[in-house]
């Protein structure tokens, strides 16, 4: 089932890239531009809220009808993840890389979006 498959590629990108996150915050910080002390805190909660969203798409991967609710969350969420990475993009903060980043999101979420409309109820 392709199902299966999008959800379970979606959990391990976001369980990776939150434990980069988590790995080495210092150095995301830099790459993000976020300054300040409260730096490497603020990416290490990013980091494990982005891996919580990859455990629940583990959860759709393993039964995706049943699962249908925790889509939209995944929607919604790399909805925002996308027009974040694409208004920081667009103000220089970020660069290319993190916006490609953020458009990986969107892809996502036009998936989870299909999934929703044409996918098992």
């Amino acid at each position: 089932m392709v199902w299966r498959g999008v959800f379970a590629v979606a959990a391990f990108f976001n369980l990776a890239i939150g434990a980069a996150m988590m790995a080495a915050p210092d150095r995301v910080a830099a790459q993000l531009n976020v300054t300040g002390a409260g730096g490497p805190y603020a990416i290490v909660m990013a980091g494990m809220m982005i891996a919580v969203f990859g455990l629940g798409y583990a959860i759709v991967a393993r039964a995706p009808a049943a699962n249908r609710g925790i889509v939209w969350i995944g929607v919604v969420g790399k909805l925002g993840a996308a027009a974040l990475a694409a208004m920081q993009f667009s103000a220089g903060i970020i660069d290319v890389g993190g916006f490609a980043l953020g458009m990986t999101d969107l892809a996502f979420a036009a998936a989870f979006a299909l999934f929703l409309w044409r996918g098992p109820r």
